[in-house]
């Protein structure tokens, strides 16, 4: 992390060239991965010069359900909502880094921090090569509070679940001026956990296309624009944060990229506040009826012992599609019949018949991505692998 932070600033002011950040090879990150990401952004390639003297980092997407994509951002839609971001700010802010600084969201803790003169505190699991504990957190935390008494933090929904069962992390997350919560959904049962221990969250909606969070809490950041497209629901945001486009990828750009504005792939209703409904590629035909993937795992995690959730799409012989729900419990105590029926019967009464699943699996950990993100590739491969997806 300290690494990265000098030719980020460079590149950012223009004194230095443009930069690729990449995920080193670890315990946690494959090389099949870092090799996705590294085609995503050529990074050096001669062959293919970058599409503009602008361009400041080229950031990969993540990549959960399919190739990664090069996205191409200046310095001026990298830091166009900085300010916007931070809110009200009375004294220096000190940032705990705890998501990969190769995703986006762990890149704008570097990017605010250079504003505010005071390097961030990696949590031990930034680089990959430890596992997010609520004890790292707490190690970065007293650091941070010896600098400032203003210490915010960026978390995806899995850490901060984690830290929500820990009493002394739940202590320090109740100190933070501010909680970015990004990265995808967050689960009712742990915004309510949150609530219930006093812990004040922003949600953040946004993606690496749109230099990251750009909705607060439902609510556009000064100079965002959202507009809801009438044909498919689609949402589009627009403002100085939109990326240019995707590296060596002219026609997806121009699809993705229209008159500087980005459309986003989900779906929802925004009416002075946004909400986010699915995704247009999330929705499939069960049955001959659409049911939209986001809604089933909403529908899930709300289910009182239910701790996390994903749920896959695959084809049967027939060529029918079928729904696998993979979960992981809040407890071990459990009945696994019982719980079937439990996760059945919530759905059923929520949605319909054609949205419950064919098959549960039960899993101590879901699969995750360095990012925080759940690797679908990876747990679709778990079908049929060793994995008892049950009935």
């Amino acid at each position: 992390m300290l690494a990265l932070i000098e030719p980020l600033r460079q590149a950012l002011d223009g004194t230095g060239p443009a930069i690729a950040p990449i995920p080193t090879i670890s315990a946690t990150t494959s090389n099949e991965y870092v090799s996705a990401l590294l085609k995503a952004t050529r990074p050096g390639d001669s062959t293919q010069p970058l599409e503009s003297e602008e361009i400041a980092v080229v950031m990969a997407t993540s990549g959960s359900t399919q190739n990664p994509k090069g996205v191409l951002h200046t310095a001026a839609s990298l830091t166009a909502l900085t300010r916007a971001a931070l809110g009200e700010v009375q004294s220096t802010p000190q940032w705990i880094a705890a998501l990969p600084v190769t995703s986006m969201g762990g890149l704008n803790v570097l990017i605010r921090s250079l504003g505010t003169g005071l390097d961030p505190i990696p949590v031990a699991s930034v680089g990959g090569a430890a596992p997010f504990t609520p004890q790292a957190f707490n190690d970065a935390f007293a650091a941070a509070l010896l600098r400032s008494s203003d210490v915010r933090v960026s978390l995806v929904a899995a850490q901060l679940r984690r830290l929500l069962a820990d009493p002394q992390s739940s202590a320090a997350l109740q100190q933070c001026s501010q909680i970015l919560i990004g990265g995808g959904p967050l689960p009712l049962a742990t915004a309510e956990a949150a609530r219930t221990a006093d812990i004040a969250l922003t949600t953040t909606y946004g993606a690496t296309e749109t230099a990251g969070g750009c909705v607060f809490n439902g609510i556009p950041l000064d100079g965002v624009d959202v507009q809801i497209d009438e044909l498919d629901a689609q949402i589009i945001l627009a403002g100085p944060m939109v990326a240019l486009g995707y590296r060596c990828a002219p026609e997806l750009s121009a699809r993705q990229f229209v008159n500087g504005a980005y459309r986003t792939g989900d779906t929802g209703t925004f009416a002075g506040t946004l909400h986010v409904t699915g995704r247009l590629d999330d929705v499939v035909t069960i049955n001959g009826v659409n049911v939209a993937v986001q809604a089933v795992e909403d529908a899930l995690t709300s289910i009182g012992n239910v701790h996390s959730c994903a749920v896959v799409t695959e084809t049967d012989a027939s060529g029918e599609n079928q729904l696998f729900a993979a979960v992981t419990l809040a407890s071990s105590n459990f009945n696994a019949e019982e719980l079937k029926l439990e996760l059945r019967a919530a759905i059923r009464e929520s949605l319909g018949s054609a949205a419950v699943p064919r098959y549960f699996a039960i899993l101590e950990q879901l699969p995750m991505l360095p990012n925080g993100k759940v690797d679908q590739r990876t747990l679709k491969g778990l079908i049929g692998d060793g994995v008892t997806w049950q009935r």
